[in-house]
């Protein structure tokens, strides 16, 4: 009996021993994979005691310059001075003008990815201080960006959101409230103020009255509207407070489809005398339009998509974004096998009228946003704002005007004017560059350091962090696992995005 009762316990013994080993085995594993996946640790601080001094801060409002010397102390404004010049001091003759802000912004969900992060650096290291979400798609992206932010987990612009798209019919995305009637477009504004969203985002198949009753409310509850004119309704039709893409303007008939390609892209028919009666009607109206050019420029990148993959802001994407998410065989089912002379005869001979349009706007008076969509195809994260405003420029808009827009307006337009304010006390938004920016937008390269809430970050740092991350996202495991896991995402996320 003992040897059998020694044979049972040291038997067990050995099946524990085996199960502790396959454990062990299992939690590094599992250990492997979260070193792989998680992003990484953040060993730099920003400065909240610091001297910008003697410095040449640009004024949008005015657009002037003055030197002057701000003293930072606890991330906010302890002093002011216009005296004293050091022309040894580490700022000293850079340029300093407000942050800018992304008025069209997205991140993507928060899953086991965890891009949340990176996305959020890189648009802090453009020197976005500020984005507006325009939808959260599945509701998980904003409030774990605000909280990692808030806490310092990492880095990151301020974030306003509409959270979720208020639609009728299939909804596209999951974070969706679904309206049939008027009475329930008006719920879903309230519902929304009271979940804490700050606009709405009227979106796709609602009718005329739903969208009135939308933006009738959303003004009682000081929220602004911005949207998606629906397919099938004009510009005019719609009368959305702030209108994106331009959707609205080709006449419906004139659309090969409905898609968000051909609303975009189908502007043959749209002639001077329409361009002319959409900027009377915005103007007679008070429509704002966030136009978001880059998002259509970035498609013609589509005609040689070999090389797209090798452009500069491109290829600071995971290579799962390039390689899947924005592949035209299997990458977003909406811009799946666009061919050359679609790219060249619609997208690039809409871009053009775009432009056009944008410079009548602006010479008319009409408020403008800048924009960027990122996420959609070779749109990145902070460097296609860069990009959206030197296609401002390019349609005919003045250097400082399209600060102005990119900063001061916009800040206003999200309730947010504290962020540019220079008086003892505020914590700012800054952006300080090397060589003046505000008449030369190529300049902006020259970036140098961001103050966000009043705390500086030198660009070097940030792009460290970026590097850092980059380094991470090549890694064999994180490669792998996120190839495969970016298509499941992107099958999830886009199942009802197919036009």
């Amino acid at each position: 009996m003992r040897i059998a009762h020694l044979l049972f316990y040291l038997g067990n013994t050995m099946k524990q021993k085996i199960l502790i080993a396959l454990l062990c085995i299992v939690a590094g594993l599992l250990l492997i994979l979260w070193r792989s996946l998680s992003f990484p640790v953040i060993e730099i601080h920003p400065r909240t005691d610091f001297i910008l001094d003697q410095v040449r801060v640009f004024d949008p409002d005015r657009k002037n310059v003055s030197k002057l010397s701000l003293e930072f102390r606890n991330n906010r404004i302890f002093k002011i001075r216009k005296d004293q010049p050091d022309n040894e001091a580490e700022f000293a003759g850079m340029t300093v003008t407000p942050g800018i802000v992304d008025m069209h912004a997205h991140l993507p969900p928060h899953n086991l990815l965890d891009l949340i992060p990176y996305f959020s650096l890189l648009y802090l290291s453009h020197g976005v201080t500020s984005i507006r979400i325009a939808g959260d798609i599945d509701g998980t992206a904003v409030p774990y960006a605000r909280k990692g932010i808030e806490e310092e987990k990492f880095f990151g612009p301020k974030i306003v959101s509409c959270d979720a798209f208020v639609t009728s019919g299939v909804p596209r995305w999951k974070n969706s409230i679904v309206v049939n009637s008027p009475e329930e477009a008006k719920k879903a504004v309230y519902d929304l103020k009271k979940k804490g969203a700050d606009c709405i985002k009227s979106y796709e198949n609602l009718s005329v009255p739903m969208i009135r009753a939308i933006v009738e409310t959303a003004n009682k509850e000081g929220l602004p509207v911005i949207g998606h004119v629906p397919y099938g309704m004009t510009y005019e039709e719609s009368n959305i407070p702030d209108v994106q893409h331009f959707f609205g303007i080709p006449r419906p008939q004139t659309l090969e489809k409905d898609s968000v390609l051909n609303r975009g892209s189908d502007w043959g028919e749209v002639n001077e005398k329409l361009l002319n009666d959409i900027v009377h009607h915005s103007t007679k109206h008070g429509i704002a339009n966030t136009p978001t050019l880059v998002a259509s420029e970035r498609l013609l990148l589509f005609s040689d998509y070999e090389s797209a993959k090798k452009d500069p802001a491109v290829s600071l994407m995971p290579r799962f974004y390039r390689e899947v998410v924005w592949n035209p065989e299997i990458g977003i089912p909406a811009y799946r096998g666009i061919g050359k002379e679609y790219l060249k005869k619609h997208v690039q001979g809409a871009l053009t009228k775009k432009k056009t349009l944008l410079r009548k706007l602006y010479q008319a008076g009409a408020t403008l946003h800048l924009g960027s969509d990122a996420q959609q195809p070779f749109v990145v994260p902070g460097a296609s704002l860069h990009q959206e405003m030197r296609l401002f420029r390019e349609a005919g808009i003045p250097a400082m005007d399209v600060w102005k827009m990119a900063t001061v307006d916009a800040n206003r337009s999200i309730g947010s004017e504290s962020s540019f304010s220079l008086m003892e006390g505020a914590s700012p938004d800054l952006l300080i560059f090397k060589e003046d920016p505000t008449n030369d937008l190529t300049k902006t390269s020259s970036l140098y350091a961001v103050v966000s809430r009043g705390k500086l970050y030198l660009k070097k740092d940030l792009d460290f962090l970026v590097q850092e991350f980059q380094e991470q996202q090549s890694k064999l495991l994180f490669e792998q696992i996120s190839l495969f896991l970016g298509k499941l995402a992107l099958e999830k996320q886009t199942k009802e995005f197919k036009h």
